[in-house]
C-alpha cells in the first residue's frame, strides 16, 4: 500500500476508536476525513484512466458518500439531518449502479436468470419485517425507496460476473453485500432495535465496503480483442 492508502486505514482506525471509546471529538474529526482520504487515494490510482467513463461516477459516489457521513453527523441536532443523509446515500448508490454498469468489458449489463436477485428481495422483505412496523408511515415511504435502491446496487454489483475481470467482481460483490449490512444495522438501530456496539458495526463494515467497492473496480480492467484483457 502506498502512503494515500494508509493515510485512508489511519483515519479509519481512528474512527473505529473513538466509537468504541465514545471519544466525540476524535469521531467529528475523523469520520469526515474518511471519504476525503479514499477520494485522494482514488484519484491516484486512476490518475491515467480518467477517459473511462465509470471513475466519474465512482468519483461522485464518494463525494455524495462525504455529504452523507457530514449530515449524519448533526442527527443529534434535528432529525431532518438523517434524511438529508439518507438522501446523499441514495444518490451515491444510484451513481454506484451506474458505474457498475460501465466498468463492464462493453459498457453494459448483460442479464440472465439467477437465484442471487431472489436472495436480495428475501433480505429486503426481512429488514421490512425488523423496520417498518416500528416507524411512522410517512418514514416508511423513504425508508422503502432507499431499501429498494440498496437492493438494485447489490443486483447489478453481482450481474457484472462474467462481464468484468473475476478480482473486479468479487471486491464489489463483497463491498456491496457489506454496504448493505452497514446500513441495514443503522436502520434497526436506529427505528426498531437496538444493538449492541451499533457505530462500530455501521462505520467498521462501510470503511471497509468503500474500500472494497473502489479497489474492486480499479481492478476492472477492458477487453483488448478476443479474450485478451488490457494492462492498464
Amino acid at each position: 500500500m502506498n502512503f494515500k492508502a494508509y493515510f485512508y486505514w489511519i483515519v479509519a482506525i481512528l474512527e473505529i476508536i473513538s466509537l468504541t471509546f465514545e471519544i466525540d471529538i476524535l469521531h467529528q474529526i475523523c469520520k469526515p476525513l474518511l471519504m476525503i482520504a479514499l477520494l485522494i487515494y482514488f484519484w491516484d490510482k486512476s490518475d491515467n484512466r480518467k477517459d473511462e467513463k465509470w471513475v466519474s461516477f465512482v468519483t461522485l459516489a464518494l463525494a455524495l458518500s462525504w455529504v452523507g457521513d457530514i449530515m449524519l453527523l448533526f442527527t443529534f441536532k434535528h432529525f431532518l439531518f438523517f434524511f438529508a443523509g439518507l438522501s446523499a446515500f441514495l444518490g451515491a448508490h444510484i451513481v454506484l449502479i451506474i458505474a457498475y454498469k460501465k466498468a463492464t468489458f462493453k459498457d453494459k449489463l448483460y442479464l440472465k436468470w439467477s437465484f442471487f436477485p431472489l436472495v436480495v428481495i428475501a433480505y429486503l422483505a426481512l429488514m421490512a419485517y425488523l423496520i417498518l412496523p416500528y416507524v411512522d408511515t410517512v418514514i416508511q415511504v423513504p425508508i422503502s425507496l432507499y431499501a429498494i435502491i440498496l437492493a438494485l446496487m447489490m443486483i447489478v454489483a453481482w450481474y457484472r460476473k462474467n462481464q468484468t475481470t473475476d478480482e473486479s467482481f468479487q471486491l464489489v460483490i463483497l463491498g456491496a453485500a457489506l454496504f448493505t449490512i452497514s446500513d441495514s444495522v443503522l436502520a434497526i438501530n436506529r427505528f426498531s432495535h437496538t444493538i449492541p456496539y451499533a457505530g462500530v458495526a455501521v462505520m467498521g463494515t462501510y470503511i471497509i465496503a468503500q474500500w472494497l467497492i473502489v479497489n474492486g473496480l480499479l481492478k476492472h480492467r477492458k477487453k483488448k480483442k478476443e479474450g485478451a484483457i488490457e494492462n492498464i
